[in-house]
């Protein structure tokens, strides 16, 4: 009884938290590198950002991501939080007096399939690409709900499957100016689930959010490929350009005009001179970047989590437009349309085929035992009935009258006309399969009919025990057999 009791007031207390812990407002002793980068974030209410950051690091209080990711993303001046890898989700509050506070927005129990994902803000909603988890790669775009406090499918016309790792040279872009968001390629696991081999798929893709609808745009080149992949690239999103690094060679990225390049010599000296004061030392630190607008934050902790940073504010003339190669080389638009209307209806497509082919078999069968005509069916009749032996024949002929009076035949009455009523159970129940067994096949070879004659089905009252009768659609022409 207590056990029950227990039970009953943990399912109550796990449903309370569903349903109500959007409510909830959690208060952190936040640690100082994590109000120093909040700092940093909140003084800006216009930029939207989005940033992983090592979960070890930046715990946020209560949070604690499963495999140490944790996501920043800035909406104008909301900023949120999530643990990767699970649908918990936290928008953060500055209290007058400079505390921090976090609200807790989701009743989702999600946990283990979208670490390595893509989030970002598109139009005060939360979006969250791909991700992996489970020994899966996913290929599906989320949105956060307020309305079910849920981490929803936003539906597309394909699955693209994408995770954020530093071993593939992927790149990701929300241009908030056209509504689109692109990828330089996407992933497959070939032969899964009997291995988890990963191959990169080099194509450029994009995504138009509001129609819902991905496209291929083209192979990716080769060459920016083999730069993304040289080296563990720190990668920032300035307006509508990417700007990424190779080494100490800074490049930006242009999806929607499909051109890539390298900053005018300028403007990389000064980076460079920036990267290499702060990041450039014995003592051991952590370090990443991102940009707020067009200014880039290079980040530093020291030993004791100490955080540390430098700016550098891109002016307009840095890019070099001039020596600009293309990020991919653009399909056929005929042969693409094509593609993509088959990709769209190819499941439809399936579908209709499979059902025709059933229909033109049924068809051909129906026409095919209509062919044989009457007197050759009277034959193929006579030739089953004189096969028969005589209890065969008697048991035949008690299925006809039972089945007339709308009764079928209990195995008792089956096993006192094959003489086994007095035998054990087992030696019962497989002479009488026996013999409806061979009286089938007789039937079907003779007749050449693809249905059984006899059928059996559960007894009603008891389900251990089954009872026999005829086929319907057999019945009138056995009456004449038994009649002559």
């Amino acid at each position: 009884m207590n056990f029950l009791k227990i039970t009953l007031i943990s399912i109550f207390l796990l449903v309370a938290n569903a349903l109500f812990s959007q409510n909830i407002i959690t208060y952190n002793q936040l640690q100082k590198q994590e109000i120093d980068l909040l700092d940093i974030i909140t003084k800006d209410s216009i930029y939207p950002l989005n940033l992983n950051i090592d979960g070890d690091l930046f715990k946020f209080g209560q949070i604690k991501p499963a495999l140490s990711t944790i996501a920043i993303i800035k909406d104008k001046k909301d900023v949120y939080i999530q643990a990767m890898g699970t649908g918990k989700l936290y928008k953060i509050f500055k209290s007058n007096v400079g505390n921090y506070q976090l609200l807790k927005l989701d009743s989702t129990f999600f946990n283990g399939a979208n670490f390595h994902a893509f989030t970002f803000s598109f139009h005060d909603t939360l979006f969250q690409l791909g991700g992996d988890g489970h020994w899966h790669i996913r290929g599906i775009l989320t949105y956060f709900s307020p309305k079910t406090h849920e981490w929803e499918l936003y539906t597309t016309n394909k699955q693209v499957n994408t995770f954020l790792s530093e071993n593939y040279g992927l790149m990701v872009k929300m241009d908030y100016q056209n509504n689109k968001l692109y990828s330089t390629n996407s992933f497959i696991q070939s032969n899964f689930p009997a291995t988890l081999n990963v191959e990169s798929v080099d194509s450029t893709r994009e995504l138009d959010i509001r129609s819902h609808s991905w496209q291929t745009l083209g192979k990716t080149s080769p060459e920016l490929m083999s730069i993304i992949n040289k080296n563990k690239t720190s990668i920032v999103d300035i307006g509508k350009f990417l700007i990424f690094q190779n080494y100490l060679e800074f490049y930006w990225l242009d999806f929607a005009h499909n051109r890539y390049g390298t900053l005018n010599a300028k403007t990389n000296n000064e980076l460079k001179e920036i990267w290499l004061s702060l990041y450039t030392t014995n003592a051991p630190y952590k370090s990443f970047q991102f940009a707020l607008g067009n200014t880039i934050y290079f980040i530093k902790l020291n030993n004791e989590n100490e955080l540390s940073y430098k700016t550098y504010t891109i002016p307009e003339n840095a890019f070099n437009f001039e020596n600009s190669k293309t990020i991919y080389t653009p399909v056929n638009p005929f042969w693409d349309g094509i593609v993509n209307h088959f990709e769209e209806t190819m499941k439809y497509l399936i579908i209709s085929l499979v059902s025709l082919g059933f229909l033109i078999y049924f068809i051909f069968k129906l026409s095919k035992r209509k062919k044989i005509p009457k007197q050759v069916a009277d034959i193929l009749n006579q030739n089953f009935f004189h096969s028969l032996s005589v209890v065969e024949k008697e048991l035949l002929e008690v299925l006809y009258q039972h089945h007339l009076k709308g009764e079928t035949i209990s195995t008792k009455l089956i096993n006192k006309i094959i003489g086994v009523q007095q035998k054990d159970v087992m030696t019962q129940n497989k002479t009488r399969s026996d013999y409806f067994i061979k009286i089938n096949q007789k039937f079907k070879l003779a007749t050449q009919k693809d249905t059984a004659l006899i059928v059996k089905s559960r007894d009603t009252v008891d389900k251990r025990q089954y009872n026999y009768g005829l086929q319907d659609e057999f019945v009138k022409e056995l009456g004449a057999l038994l009649k002559n």
